[in-house]
C-alpha cells in the first residue's frame, strides 16, 4: 500500500475530513485530495506533521500498509540517517557529480572533435578526406558512448545509495558550498559568454578576409570545434557545482527518496512502458538516419542534428502521453 491510501485509510480511520486535516497542516484541501489520490506528494516537514498526527512512523505512512499492520520495507533495521558531511556521502555526492559533469562534458566534446576532424578533412582530397570524415562520425559516437556508459552506471549506483540512505540531515542548518556556488555560477557563465564571443569575432574575422589562411572553410571548423571543446568543459563544471547544491537541499534530497516509490510504479504502468518503447524506437531511426547520411552522403558533421531532433520528438511524445486527463 502506498501513501496515498494510507493516508486516506488513516484520515477516515480518525474520523478526519480533508478539510480539517487541511486546516491542521495550513494547506488548501485540493492539496490533501490530490495526495490521497496520488497526484502530489506533501513536503518533508508535512509528512512528519503527518506522522505526530496519526501516531505512525514515516516508514509506515510511506512505504508500509497501516491497515493491515504490515510493512513492505525489508525486515531489516533502517540504516542511520546520514550528515551532509558525513564522509560517506560527500565521497558519493562527489563521485557522482563529477561523473554526471565528465559525461556531459564528453559529449560535446565528441561533437567539437568531429568539427576539428572535418576541418582537417577540409584541407585533404580524395579517399583520405572521406575517411577523415568518417572518422569523425566515430568520435561523436565513442564520446557518447562513454558519457552513457557513465549516466547508466553511476547512475545506478545513486539509486542505490539512495535506497541504503533514505534520508540525510542537516546538522548546522547551513549548506557546505557557501560562498562557493555563487561565485562559481558568475564564473563558468561568464566564460560561455567569453567563448560565444571568441566564435562570432574570429568567424567574423575569416569571413570578412582579415585573417587571411589557406582554407577559410577548414578554419572555421577549427574555430567552430574550439568553441564546443571550451562549451564542454563550462557545461560540466555547471553540472557539477549544480549538482553538488542540490546535495545540500536535505529536503530535496529526502522528498526524492519518498515520491521514488510511486515513479517505480508508473514506470511499470502500460502507459509508460509504450511511452518507452516509442522513444527507443525514435532514437534508433535517429542513429540509423545518421549512418545513412554519413556512409551515403558523407554527411558526417551535419548529421549529428538528428540527434537533438528526435530528443526533441521524444519529448513532445512523452509530455503528451503521459499528461493526465
Amino acid at each position: 500500500m502506498l501513501f496515498d491510501k494510507n493516508l486516506q485509510y488513516l484520515r477516515k480511520k480518525n474520523k478526519i475530513t480533508q478539510e480539517d486535516l487541511a486546516e491542521k497542516l495550513d494547506v488548501s484541501r485540493q492539496s490533501v485530495s490530490k495526495w490521497e489520490t496520488g497526484e502530489a506528494y506533501p513536503e518533508t516537514e508535512k509528512l512528519i506533521a503527518l506522522c505526530d498526527l496519526f501516531g505512525v512512523t514515516l516508514d509506515d505512512l510511506v512505504r508500509g500498509d497501516v491497515a493491515s499492520g504490515k510493512q513492505e520495507s525489508q525486515t531489516q533495521e533502517e540504516p542511520p540517517s546520514l550528515s551532509i558531511k558525513d564522509e560517506k556521502y560527500v565521497k558519493h555526492v562527489n563521485g557522482f557529480s563529477i561523473a554526471m559533469a565528465v559525461g556531459v562534458a564528453l559529449i560535446l566534446i565528441g561533437v567539437a572533435i568531429c568539427v576539428i576532424i572535418s576541418g582537417f578533412s577540409e584541407t585533404l582530397k580524395g579517399n583520405m578526406s572521406e575517411l577523415i570524415s568518417i572518422m569523425g562520425g566515430v568520435a561523436v559516437i565513442l564520446f557518447t558512448a562513454v558519457a552513457l556508459f557513465l549516466f547508466i552506471y553511476k547512475g545506478m549506483a545513486h539509486d542505490r545509495f539512495r535506497i541504503k540512505h533514505p534520508t540525510v540531515h542537516n546538522p548546522d542548518g547551513k549548506g557546505t558550498d557557501g560562498k562557493t556556488f555563487p561565485t562559481a555560477m558568475a564564473c563558468l557563465v561568464a566564460g560561455i559568454l567569453i567563448d560565444v564571443v571568441f566564435l562570432v569575432v574570429m568567424t567574423a574575422l575569416v569571413n570578412t578576409g582579415i585573417i587571411v589562411t589557406a582554407n577559410a572553410d577548414a578554419t572555421t571548423c577549427y574555430i567552430t570545434g574550439s568553441f564546443l571543446f571550451v562549451l564542454g568543459l563550462i557545461i560540466g563544471g555547471l553540472v557539477y557545482i549544480g549538482i553538488i547544491r542540490d546535495a545540500n537541499d536535505v529536503d530535496k534530497y529526502n522528498r526524492k527518496n519518498v515520491i521514488q516509490h510511486k515513479a517505480k510504479e508508473n514506470a511499470n504502468s502500460p502507459r509508460e512502458k509504450l511511452v518507452n518503447a516509442i522513444c527507443g524506437a525514435v532514437m534508433l531511426s535517429a542513429t540509423a538516419a545518421f549512418l545513412l547520411l554519413g556512409f551515403i552522403g558523407n554527411y558526417w558533421h551535419q548529421g549529428w542534428v538528428v540527434y537533438p531532433v528526435a530528443g526533441i520528438i521524444c519529448g513532445i511524445i512523452s509530455t503528451i502521453m503521459r499528461a493526465k486527463y
